[in-house]
């Protein structure tokens, strides 16, 4: 019996993960997994993903928005691979004007 439970737990991972990497929750998606992987799976593998979380995970991992096409590109990029347009440099802020505007 407890391995069946472990193998349950495992195998959860699996849709969680897939879930996790569209921007989706992973505890949730680990949950279901566990407990009806025949159906969690496919239902992650075809699961749409969140763009307003994948962006902002994006940009809290050190990109930035194109202000011509709104596109996430990287801190250091001069131009953007989207549109190729120059980028402007990005001002750099000094810790205390961060915290006080």
């Amino acid at each position: 019996m407890v391995e069946i439970l472990i193998f349950a737990v495992l195998i959860g991972l699996l849709p969680a993960f897939v879930a996790q990497s569209k921007g989706h929750g992973f505890v949730g998606w680990w949950l279901y997994g566990a407990l009806l992987f025949i159906v969690a799976l496919p239902h992650a593998l075809l699961l749409a993903p969140d763009r307003p979380t994948l962006d902002a995970r994006a940009i809290g991992d050190g990109g930035r928005r194109c202000p011509h096409c709104a596109e996430i590109v990287r801190r250091e990029a001069k131009v953007c691979r989207f549109c190729q347009r120059d980028l402007p440099p990005e001002t750099i802020r000094a810790p205390d004007q961060a915290m006080w505007g």
